[in-house]
């Protein structure tokens, strides 16, 4: 994402609006790597601005995504997220506390194709589903001292029996699909 000052002489040229509940926005995607949702960021910005409306923020990021200056996409929690980071880049997220990161080059980096399957290609989001380090810390410790026979689905958090002990009828499909990569 550009500094302040240019993304709002490019919005400017563009013809949008450019109020002081706008600056504030961009000013708080300034360097946020939290990959926030327009509800987070109005959490954080009613503090200063008290009549900010969830509306304005939705406005203003929708703004920005379409016009290039913002990344926007779904992490499979049902949310919209935002990253102002525009260059072509993975995020990776967490299937337990659903922190999500830009992830590590090279991932994200491969070429765009102009075309698949007769559709032309205007952008990718890639999407890598894993346990961050806190939570994969917390699962080695909740273990038993003892290994149980049991093989665990580290993606999906359960054995081979599922969640409540009466095999894989027990597990959800839909759950699973919701994070399996690639989806």
């Amino acid at each position: 994402m550009r500094a302040v000052e240019d993304l709002v002489e490019r919005v400017r040229e563009r013809g949008g609006k450019v109020t002081s509940q706008r600056v504030l926005i961009y000013q708080a995607l300034m360097g946020d790597t939290s990959h926030p949702t327009a509800e987070q960021l109005h959490a954080r910005l009613a503090r200063l601005l008290p009549h900010l409306s969830l509306t304005t923020v939705y406005a203003a990021l929708n703004d920005l995504a379409d016009a290039g200056e913002l990344r926007r996409f779904q992490a499979g929690d049902g949310q919209v997220h935002f990253d102002p980071d525009t260059r072509p880049h993975a995020e990776v997220v967490c299937v337990r506390c659903r922190r999500i990161e830009d992830a590590p080059e090279p991932h994200g980096r491969h070429p765009l194709p102009a075309e698949v399957a007769g559709f032309r290609i205007l952008g990718r989001t890639e999407l890598l589903h894993g346990l961050c380090p806190e939570c994969t810390g917390a699962e080695a410790a909740a273990r038993p001292a003892e290994a149980d026979d049991e093989p665990e689905d580290a993606a999906l958090g359960r054995g081979r029996h599922g969640p409540d002990g009466r095999g894989l009828a027990g597990a959800s499909i839909a759950g699973a699909a919701a994070i399996a990569p690639g989806r």
